[in-house]
């Protein structure tokens, strides 16, 4: 079961990084945007308004990717090696992380069921790691 938990961490980690990637290749308001919005007219100021978020949100994709390096990072240098305090850093950098992802989604009305998977995976990674962290190599896990 710890190795289960090893993978769902390796894999919330790349599922981290691909949400942020995904971010990078978006490069005009989508319609959930707009609809928050209230579908306001083409001006300057909407062109302009619309370069600006489009730039945070490239910005904020880059931090959830530089996040899932890390957790990936975190997971295969030390929660593997059974060091607690990678595995309290990487719960804290995904809760960070998908957190704030995923209540700033659900509150401009887009679909937040990304971030709070990948966050029940990393939670659920972590649990498996930490219950059977114990029998020390002792039968397979």
């Amino acid at each position: 079961m710890r190795k289960t938990g090893i993978v769902l961490l390796y894999v919330s980690s790349i599922l981290m990084f691909i949400g942020g990637l995904g971010d990078q290749f978006i490069t005009h308001y989508l319609d959930v945007h707009l609809n928050y919005l209230g579908n306001p007219e083409d001006s300057e100021l909407f062109r302009k308004a619309e370069s600006l978020s489009m730039l945070m949100l490239h910005s904020a994709g880059g931090g959830l990717m530089s996040a899932g390096t890390s957790m990936f990072a975190l997971t295969h240098f030390g929660i593997r090696k059974k060091l607690s305090w990678s595995t309290w850093t990487y719960l804290f950098v995904a809760l960070i992380a998908q957190g704030i992802n995923g209540y700033g989604m659900y509150s401009a009305g887009s679909h937040f069921w990304y971030p709070i998977i990948v966050l029940v995976l990393a939670i659920l990674g972590i649990l498996l790691t930490l219950l059977f962290s114990t029998t020390n190599g002792q039968g397979k896990n």
